[in-house]
This record gives structure tokens, sequence and C-alpha cells, in this order.
């Protein structure tokens, strides 16, 4: 790196890292579309730099644990599988 590279990453050390929607999407295994859709749709927390979109890794990775689903105990999680698929999977059916 050059001096000034290393100058600037220096002054930059207190600000929050913006992704690109191609970053995000591969950082979430999505297309690209999918986080347009999302941004349009005003599902994804993001910025507007000028035109373009950006979105604060703080803020995405923040949104993705607020979407986790907790596992179930291993009792629920294979009782009654009429509730998840109507019963389409029984070997009666």
């Amino acid at each position: 790196m050059n001096g000034q590279t290393d100058l600037l990453q220096r002054e930059c050390m207190g600000y929050e890292t913006l992704l690109n929607v191609g970053q995000v999407a591969v950082m979430m295994g999505v297309s690209v579309a999918t986080v347009r859709r999302w941004v349009l749709r005003r599902y994804i927390p993001y910025r507007k730099v000028g035109k373009a979109v950006r979105f604060s890794l703080a803020e995405i990775q923040e949104w993705l644990k607020s979407r986790r689903v907790a596992p179930l105990d291993n009792k629920q999680a294979h009782g009654d599988t009429n509730k998840i698929d109507g019963g389409k999977n029984d070997k009666n059916n």
C-alpha cells in the first residue's frame, strides 16, 4: 500500500463499514435481484448515498440476528408434522 492509502485507512478507522448490493447478496447467499427487491419493499435496512444504495455491516448483522428462528427441542421437533405440511408426508396418505 502507498502512504495515501495507509493514511486514509487510519482516518476511517472509526467509521462504519458500508457494503454494496453485491456484497450483501454474497454474504447472505441470495441473488442481487433479491436484495434489490428487499430494498424496494423496505424489508432490509439500507442507506442512500447519493443515488447509490449502501448497507451498514453492523445493521445487516443485527437484522439477521433478529430473524433467527430458534430450534425446537427434540420432542417438539419430531412431534405432529401435520401442523407443518398438512399431513402430506404421512405414510397413510
